[in-house]
């Protein structure tokens, strides 16, 4: 009784925008793992029976991975989920029903410009490839791989006065080997104040985490920042970060919750700078998320909180909250966007907006670990909308397809994209 109170308290916090970014997280894996499926469906439908239906529509992922359970149920129980889930509708306002209808099937998507929503039907894919998961390699400094995936928690590695340790929900944490205390490292810390030597071998010891196509990851640096590491990305820092500046390198993607840290005066807060190809980020304490894939065109800074400075030979320009910079060679670009897409990668959830098929299909590339290749006609559609990340490809595409501005076709992890 206990579990399942506690299992209904997580779901409301999550429909309510109540829970922490790590609680979200846990809560939507366990229901992605089908443990708990009836609870689920039982909580799905009291909640279609109050005030938070039109909340729900709000949490598209929810409802993506709550049909994934209807799904699993289904293949044991013959089809009666199928019809105790068409019996929830009827509660609820016809046009509340119909776009929640839309999202339980994964998505809302829609070409940008306006067209009926073709029916499409539901091929059964022989090769069908699975979304990708957490997992990474981390690289030492003596060039010791560690495939993080292998390994179970605590304590990984420790190198020149900094442990490494795997947690429980998977993090990665660096914090100072002669300290119990959260990953703090600045002027003041034990690692600084009595090794002076040991200091300089952190300083210079260089770690890399990297992702491959597949994976994602999150970690927690010595100085106290959090990284979310998407797929096919890599980031390379010293083992302290202790230094005048917090020099870290990116390729690919990631979102950084920069920590403040200062001096052994408490005064300076040390400069937070993320170097990628062609640009140069400087914060002090800050939530942006940076794109630096090499395929994409520009190199996109979008900040959600704080301020950041962007640099590239070009000159260089300050961000304000809602601000996304488009970095090439010769210049810096700054508009105002919708943050939400910026880091939908983040939160599970695959957002578009006026998108090609190239682009769309790029993101998939990365994720499903897959090779797209393009014969006869290139769709020449723009897309728009969204869908959970914990789909299988089949049904990203099957989705896709159905606006009518593309075909796919599935041969084992090479994606067919026509017209």
């Amino acid at each position: 009784m206990e579990h399942l109170e506690k299992l209904k308290n997580s779901f409301y916090k999550y429909i309510n925008d109540e829970l922490e970014e790590e609680d979200a997280r846990l809560f939507l894996e366990h229901l992605q793992s089908g443990r708990d499926h009836d609870a689920f469906l039982l909580l799905i439908e009291e909640s279609l029976d109050g005030p938070v239906a039109e909340q729900l529509m709000d949490r598209p992922e929810l409802l993506a991975l709550l049909n994934q359970s209807f799904e699993r149920v289904t293949d044991i129980i013959d089809d009666q989920p199928k019809k105790r889930s068409l019996l929830l509708w009827p509660r609820i306002a016809s046009g509340i029903a119909a776009a929640i209808a839309l999202i339980v099937l994964g998505v809302w998507f829609f070409k940008a410009e306006p067209v009926a929503l073709k029916q499409v039907e539901q091929e059964v894919v022989a090769n069908d490839v699975a979304p990708g998961k957490v997992g990474a390699t981390l690289t030492l400094a003596d060039g010791r791989k560690i495939k993080l995936s292998d390994v179970a928690s605590g304590e990984i590695a420790k190198e020149a006065g900094i442990r490494v340790t795997k947690a429980a929900d998977g993090q990665l944490i660096y914090e100072i080997a002669s300290s119990r205390s959260a990953s703090r490292n600045d002027d003041t810390s034990p690692l600084s104040a009595t090794n002076p030597s040991l200091r300089e071998a952190a300083n210079q010891s260089q770690n890399t985490l990297s992702t491959e196509k597949g994976e994602t990851y999150n970690v927690r640096l010595p100085d106290g920042s959090l990284v979310y590491l998407n797929a096919a990305s890599s980031i390379t820092y010293s083992a302290s970060l202790n230094g005048q500046k917090r020099i870290v390198k990116l390729k690919g993607e990631a979102y950084f919750q920069v920590a403040k840290s200062f001096d052994r005066l408490g005064m300076t807060n040390r400069p937070f700078i993320v170097e990628t190809n062609g640009q140069e980020i400087e914060v002090l304490g800050t939530h942006f998320n940076v794109n630096a894939y090499a395929d994409e065109e520009d190199v996109t800074t979008t900040l959600l909180e704080g301020r950041v400075k962007v640099s590239n030979p070009s000159g260089s320009k300050i961000l304000k909250p809602g601000d996304q910079s488009s970095v090439t060679e010769q210049s810096i670009q700054i508009a105002q966007v919708d943050t939400e897409r910026a880091v939908a990668w983040k939160n599970n959830k695959f957002l578009f907006e006026n998108d090609d098929i190239r682009y769309i299909m790029r993101m998939i590339e990365r994720w499903y670990d897959v090779d797209v290749v393009y014969t006869g006609e290139m769709p020449t559609e723009k897309f728009g909308g969204g869908v959970s990340r914990f789909d299988n490809v089949s049904q990203v595409l099957r989705i896709l397809e159905s606006t009518g501005g593309a075909h796919f076709k599935i041969e084992g992890r090479k994606i067919i994209v026509s017209k």
